[in-house]
């Protein structure tokens, strides 16, 4: 089995090689210093739903975020996957930090599309961070043109 990564790909051996990898992207082009978006992976136990997995992500986040604040939340569908989307803002230290996560639930994973903008946001670079959140299709990228 192939594992892709940007920089190349592994060979691994036979067995139940599970991605839980954490993926963390600096938005360098965006207005907002130090905008980055992170992807994480989990299995969910069986039978745990998308609404049961939202309610423990938001009670965690409630728990261990100080001035935690809901600023928007909703059901959203991303690639025909059933997801859900929260924006808030908490206060790291005295900093404010503004947060937006995207939560895609495919099988029995947990796919987390997490945004980060120390700060008050401004609209382009929340523009951008949500609609690269929102771009996210199963599969394989597309080649590029000149790739073969």
């Amino acid at each position: 089995m192939y594992y892709q990564m940007q920089e190349g790909y592994l060979t691994l051996g036979e067995g139940d090689w599970q991605d839980n990898s954490v993926t963390m992207l600096a938005a360098n082009h965006v207005p907002a210093k130090g905008a980055n978006l992170v992807v994480t992976r989990e299995s969910l136990p069986v039978g745990l739903s998308l609404a049961d997995y939202l309610l423990n992500q938001k009670s965690t986040l409630a728990r261990e975020l100080p001035g935690f604040r809901i600023l928007f939340e909703g059901p959203e569908t991303i690639d025909g996957l059933p997801a859900h989307f929260l924006e808030f803002t908490w206060d790291n230290q005295g900093h404010a930090m503004h947060q937006m996560i995207l939560m895609i639930v495919n099988n029995s994973r947990a796919l987390n599309l997490t945004a980060t903008v120390p700060g008050k946001i401004d609209d382009a670079s929340r523009a951008q961070l949500l609609a690269a959140m929102k771009s996210f299709t199963v599969g394989r990228a597309p080649l590029e043109q000149g790739e073969v």
